[in-house]
């Protein structure tokens, strides 16, 4: 190795040697390559370094060298190479410090202004010299082109074994592969059973939330098979929301064999540094899709109606997605569409009562801003719900006899729940007492340690028993002869049923949904009709027609020069544009009132502006002041006002009051006010017949 470019002060400064190797895959079983790494060690010591100088890097193994983000050891060399530090960099291989070319650049820069020496296992380079730099950087770039090769021959590797359909990345819940290339049933029926459990919930349940509640009350459990270890050793954990979406999206489960269903996208981090992250892709843009690939637990047209399912149960992931069946009382959310512009209807609630309204399909939109158009659902609902039940009424009976098969199986699919956990059970202990049994009588601590668990498996092994024989005694028969004719004769009554108070409103909105594909809506001002095109879900049309119930306001006159000249004594400009806003009336324009306006109003119509000194000077106040003033709550001063007994003037209904402050001296108002201070407890009623507790005429 040539000595040429060392000096005596390369000498006095530290040697770094940088050890690195690209996964922890190749830490685990390239052990020889860290070996033949360490040698430079010896390599820099044969260069004239001492032993103490030697500094050797080898917290980056196990990172990829394409950046040089996340790797602490090698930003903490190029700290020390700012330092003027470092008399030398050794690595066996110089691709080891870095793959990217332009770090590598930045890398080579940095050494030559600082005079440091790069060292691999076959010469010592001086960045400052030309015909070295020119050899870096050419070592640069193969380092770059080399990474990008192997990566490309790695995937070419991937996607080939991933066409055939036997690249096995991860394996989900219920499948393993213990011999052929294939995926195939875990072959514990308990481990099946659970997985079928899951599926067959789904397709009575409304969404994987009401799944997910309904699976957790039945104290149901999922397999966990750890990846990598032998697949006998089956863990049971509580299922998660997001596990049961993921399971029920999964096509192997259906049989089918996909790769690329995620891809990695780079993106630049606040710092410049490149970040990977995941991105889901459609079902079209999936890179290998093989059909009857392996033995499926559902069919392929059972999983992708569970994923119209779940996408159609999506909040807010749609425009024309239905949602998830809520408790509201609108029998009608979710499948209302506009005729006008296409967008999906939203259900408003206020006072028991539900109203749609189409806000163009932007739900973030003020329910009083621009819509197409709204509408009270209370009749139109009505028409619907009998139109169902006539739909409904025929198949009652059927739907009877499938709804007693269907709480028998679910009677046994709750027992056989029961019974795996009891077996389970019974095997942890078989297994702990054979445990206690084989170890030798001297371990007194670890005998004592074994006992106490198998204690506790006979504990869980007798509460599973009685927990079964519970269950049994409860359901001894799922349903008796005369719950079974109750039954049929409530199938002759699904008018009484669905109108009954318990009723079960996700259950109707279930059955409509069942029935209903869509329903386009418009409103018809001419005939003041609401219009209802109900699309079923067999293909047939059916028109429904209902009156708006539109309701006239009442047209009430108002002199607006009277009312500004009235609250102008008591109030400024702009508390009188708050008041006259409030009132919803309008401008002569017919825009929003403004403090701009009202003094434009005011000078036209020649009416004073609102001024502190004359309004103390004749004694003008609000309700409030007065009641300020006369040390009474706002309330009573309410009463008294509305009564009579204190003199007010209001230019209309609605508005605020002004009060003079002569009229709360008078005899009749002074009485009232001493005898309310003196008796809180006599309230001031509304009504003048009521004198048993407060006789207005004493005061009159």
């Amino acid at each position: 190795m040539n000595r040429e470019p060392i000096r005596a002060w390369h000498l006095e400064k530290l040697a770094f040697v940088y050890l690195r190797q690209s996964s922890l895959t190749q830490v685990r079983r390239n052990t020889e390559g860290e070996e033949r790494q360490r040698r430079m060690h010896d390599l820099i010591r044969e260069l004239g370094w001492p032993e103490e100088q030697v500094v050797v890097l080898r917290g980056d193994t196990g990172n990829s060298g394409s950046s040089q983000h996340g790797r602490e050891d090698y930003q903490r060399m190029l700290a020390a190479v700012l330092a003027d530090q470092i008399g030398v960099i050794g690595a066996w291989e110089l691709s080891r410090l870095v793959r990217d070319n332009q770090d590598w650049n930045q890398l080579v820069r940095l050494c030559r202004l600082r005079g440091v020496l790069l060292a691999d296992e076959h010469r010592v380079y001086d960045p400052a010299v030309p015909q070295d730099r020119v050899l870096l950087g050419i070592q640069g770039a193969f380092n770059e082109y080399e990474l990008a090769m192997i990566t490309e021959r790695m995937q070419q590797s991937r996607r080939q074994k991933a066409a055939r359909g036997e690249l096995y990345e991860s394996f989900p819940a219920g499948y393993i592969c213990r011999h052929a290339p294939l995926y195939e049933k875990h072959p514990d029926e308990r481990v099946q059973r659970a997985i079928e459990t899951v599926f067959t919930g789904f397709e009575n349940a409304p969404s994987v939330l009401q799944l997910y509640r309904r699976l957790l009350k039945d104290g149901f459990q999922l397999p966990v098979v750890p990846h990598g270890q032998d697949w006998r050793e089956v863990r049971w954990t509580t299922p998660r929301y997001q596990q049961l979406t993921e399971m029920l999206r999964n096509p192997t489960y259906a049989g089918i064999y996909t790769r690329g269903r995620c891809t990695t996208i780079t993106v630049l981090d606040a710092s410049g540094h490149p970040q990977k992250k995941r991105r889901r892709l459609t079902n079209r843009e999936w890179e290998v899709f093989l059909e009857n690939h392996h033995e499926p637990y559902i069919s392929k047209e059972t999983w992708q109606r569970n994923l119209q399912k779940i996408a159609a149960n999506a909040h807010y992931q749609g425009a024309m997605t239905k949602s998830a069946p809520q408790n509201g009382s609108g029998l009608m959310a979710g499948l209302l569409r506009c005729r006008r512009c296409g967008y999906k209807l939203h259900a408003i609630y206020r006072a028991g009562k539900v109203s749609y309204v189409c806000r163009g399909g932007d739900p973030q939109r003020n329910a009083h801003g621009p819509s197409c158009f709204c509408f009270a659902a209370t009749h139109i609902e009505e028409q619907l719900t009998e139109v169902i039940l006539d739909a409904v009424s025929p198949a009652a009976v059927t739907a009877a006899a499938l709804a007693a098969a269907e709480l028998a199986a679910q009677r046994d699919q709750q027992r056989q729940l029961i019974v795996d956990r009891l077996e389970a059970s019974r095997e942890h202990e078989t297994r702990a007492g054979r445990e206690y049994k084989a170890t030798d009588e001297t371990y007194l601590t670890v005998r004592k340690c074994l006992a106490q668990e198998w204690e506790a498996a006979l504990l869980a092994t007798r509460e599973q028993e009685q927990q079964l024989a519970r269950f049994d005694q409860e359901h001894l028969q799922c349903l008796t002869d005369e719950q079974q004719q109750e039954l049929q004769r409530l199938a002759k009554e699904v008018k009484r049923i669905w109108h009954h108070p318990s009723a079960s409103m996700i259950l109707k909105k279930q059955i409509v949904r069942t029935l209903i594909e869509e329903i386009v809506v418009d409103l018809e001002k001419p005939q003041n009709e609401i219009v209802l095109i109900i699309h079923w879900a067999g293909g047939h049309h059916t028109e429904l027609r209902a009156p708006t119930p539109w309701r006239k306001r009442r047209n009430r006159s108002f002199d607006l020069k009277a009312i500004i000249n009235t609250l102008r004594k008591v109030l400024s400009d702009d508390a009188i544009a708050g008041a006259l806003n409030r009132q919803r009336l309008s401008d002569p324009d017919g825009a929003t009132w403004t403090a701009q306006r009202v003094g434009d109003f005011r000078k036209q119509h020649r009416i004073a502006e609102h001024d502190v000194d004359t309004q103390q000077a004749n004694g003008w106040m609000t309700q409030a002041q007065a009641a300020t003033y006369l040390d009474i709550s706002p309330m009573s001063m309410t009463r008294l006002v509305q009564s009579g007994i204190i003199p007010a003037e209001q230019p209309n209904p609605g508005f605020p009051t002004v009060i003079q402050l002569a009229d709360l001296g008078i005899p009749r108002v002074t009485a009232v006010v001493s005898s309310l201070k003196t008796s809180p407890r006599r309230p001031l009623t509304h009504l003048l017949n009521q004198r048993n507790l407060f006789a207005l005429q004493d005061f009159q």
